[in-house]
């Protein structure tokens, strides 16, 4: 498997204990991640580095509605694996954005283990980021 470095995964959520969460959770087992608080800015990061692999993409960020922000994301990274995350039952939300592509979704409060596991899943089965050696 091809080591991923700190661009390959970015974290959006507005809540910044979330963020500490996913920089201790992902610098334990080795992924470093690119994080922010905004969509917009979400938008930014995901135009400045197109090796993004994976998005845990708060569904309720407050600059941009989850559904207008994915269908932005797919434009500038069709490739890119979002997981949605919500503390909320938005099942309103879930079915477009399905239909829009996202991975799958983890509702909050998650655990550790929880992340570790999609992690290990997503990077064990994505062609994208599997060694051609």
């Amino acid at each position: 498997m091809k080591s991923l470095n700190k661009k390959n995964i970015l974290v959006a959520d507005n809540d910044p204990s979330i963020i500490s969460i996913f920089d201790f959770i992902l610098q334990q087992v080795g992924y470093p991640a690119l994080t922010t608080s905004s969509g917009r800015r979400c938008l930014d990061l995901i135009s400045q580095n197109p090796q993004l692999t994976l998005l845990f993409l708060d569904i309720n960020l407050k600059d941009i509605s989850g559904i207008e922000l994915i269908k932005q994301i797919q434009k500038r990274n069709p490739n890119l694996l979002i997981m949605l995350m919500t503390g909320y039952g938005v099942d309103n939300i879930l079915a477009p954005a399905f239909d829009l592509g996202i991975y799958g979704i983890i509702y909050k409060p998650f655990d550790i283990e929880e992340v570790i596991e999609i992690l290990n899943t997503l990077f064990k089965k994505s062609p994208e980021i599997k060694s051609n050696a």
